[in-house]
């Protein structure tokens, strides 16, 4: 604590942000979430992140172990926002068609704010087509685990919506909103995504199979 001509004490403003910053974890996701979503994953090497993230190399190694760990963490943490924000935006709804149609919502409103840089689980494993070591099929693996609650998520609500199993709905949505996430990426707008939401409304009201025939 410093003092004052006045012999008043006060405290040192250095101090205070040091004690406000998030803590060298935080920093580090936080500047490899920024890195990786604007520019790409291998291009980004550990320095760069460090740069930014104003950490050591060696607390990089203690907290993750390697970049491949930081990229896995860095995925999971997109994950679970992702979850979050749906949770949320569906937290009141009660029809599960409303709740299937807010997963394409939900990228709408997405995409402007990112970018439009497309689908970010995609993007990583778009980087890592053939992989090879053990932490790269890591990296895969999360993405498939976001693609696998997302799947989940409609089958259930699919589901519940029409009284059968849903796994077929599913996967016609979820090529419907992989389709509009890299027409909006490609055009640099929401139409795209908008016709796959229009898509995935005309194919919610299509009368039920009929599993009596």
């Amino acid at each position: 604590m410093a003092v004052s001509a006045s012999g008043k004490s006060r405290t040192s403003t250095g101090g205070n942000r040091r004690r406000d910053r998030p803590s060298p974890r935080q920093r580090l996701l936080d500047s490899a979430t920024n890195l990786f979503t604007t520019e790409g994953i291998r291009v980004i090497g550990i320095d760069r992140i460090l740069r930014e993230a104003d950490v050591a190399k060696a607390s990089l190694y203690s907290l993750f172990g390697s970049k491949d760990a930081l990229v896995i963490a860095y995925l999971e943490n997109l994950d679970q926002q992702w979850r979050d924000a749906w949770h949320e935006r569906t937290d009141q709804l009660k029809d599960p068609e409303d709740k299937i149609i807010a997963f394409f919502d939900q990228c709408i409103e997405e995409e402007p704010t990112k970018g439009f840089r497309g689908s970010h689980f995609q993007n990583a494993a778009n980087e890592y087509p053939r992989p090879e070591t053990e932490s790269e099929k890591g990296i895969v693996a999360a993405v498939m685990e976001h693609r696998r609650w997302c799947h989940q998520t409609l089958t259930d609500l699919l589901t519940e919506k029409n009284g059968y199993p849903g796994t077929t709905q599913a996967n016609q949505l979820l090529v419907f909103l992989d389709g509009g996430l890299a027409g909006s990426r490609l055009v640099q707008n929401i139409g795209p995504l908008e016709t796959a939401r229009d898509l995935a409304r005309q194919l919610l009201s299509a009368p039920p199979a009929d599993y009596s025939i």
